[in-house]
């Protein structure tokens, strides 16, 4: 059996070196409701470490008794706002200000600010919302001048789960041909452009048919198709969890993607490497270019 060297081999990401760091959390359902707390306890040992961080929670719906117990909600919250919900609980519990906005996404909430990295936090589950994720990206691109790629101010870290399973995915650009400057860094053996989750999966632009106006499903087949196990959330969370705790914390992130199975009991990830980058794009490694 051949050895993988992948993780040995791969490249830290390094995120834009910010006086100001903004997290965006969108879509506190099933994964979102658990991950919201471990980003709070984030931003509170970033704040007691003298960082200027902020974070907000948006989400439009309200809870519901159906959301219970698969979402981390209990009966007493039934018809709030997940996000004043949330918001409120985690502030009080942190000693820390978290914003709440109970509307949809759009990108202008992620407008570009001042020597500020935004990490755009998404735990959706339908394509348009995915869509206007990465459309927040689109920002990112305006940065570059005179065919120079600037280091991005937006990244976006995205997680989706089926009934057991599920996949982490960490990105900050649309285009595929910015990506050849990925490791160019001159002497700095960092990364700092990654594929967005649309690049590395293209299906999750795609509608479900639940999602279509037009469907003809019943009310069976919409729960069915819904279906979630009770512990994919809270697994799902601890992985987008250490994503940002490496990614903001450590400057210790080396994989871009992670895909988890419970009913297997497997997790995989794909590493920071022309090669591994080349395989899920479907080019060669040489296409990364050197410019040290």
């Amino acid at each position: 059996m051949e050895l993988d060297l992948s993780y040995v081999q791969a490249l830290p990401v390094l995120p834009f070196q910010a006086e100001r760091i903004r997290l965006i959390m969108v879509g506190l359902g099933g994964t979102g409701s658990f991950l919201a707390r471990h980003v709070a306890c984030m931003v509170s040992l970033l704040r007691g470490a003298g960082k200027n961080v902020s974070l907000t929670l948006v989400d439009p719906d309200i809870v519901e008794a159906s959301n219970i117990p698969r979402q981390n909600f209990c009966p007493a919250e039934i018809g709030r706002y997940k996000a004043e919900v949330l918001a409120e609980r985690y502030a009080r519990g942190f000693g820390i200000e978290i914003g709440c906005l109970p509307v949809p996404f759009t990108p202008d909430l992620a407008r570009l600010e001042w020597n500020t990295l935004t990490v755009l936090i998404g735990a959706v589950d339908n394509a348009g919302a995915r869509l206007s994720l990465s459309a927040a990206l689109e920002t990112n691109e305006n940065l570059s001048s005179s065919g120079r790629i600037a280091v991005p101010r937006i990244w976006w870290l995205d997680l989706g789960n089926g009934l057991d399973y599920g996949q982490v995915l960490l990105g900050s650009t649309n285009h595929m041909e910015h990506l050849s400057s990925a490791f160019a860094l001159g002497a700095l053996p960092r990364c700092f452009l990654l594929p967005s989750p649309l690049l590395q999966e293209p299906k999750l632009r795609e509608k479900r048919p639940e999602e279509r106006a037009d469907h003809r499903l019943s009310c069976a087949q919409l729960l069915a198709a819904n279906a979630q196990a009770m512990t994919i959330n809270p697994a799902m969370a601890v992985v987008g969890a250490d994503y940002l705790y490496r990614f903001l914390m450590t400057g210790t992130l080396k994989k871009f993607a992670t895909y988890l199975d419970l009913a297997a009991g497997t997790s995989r990830s794909h590493y920071i490497t022309p090669e591994s980058l080349g395989r899920v794009l479907g080019c060669k490694p040489s296409f990364f270019r050197s410019q040290n």
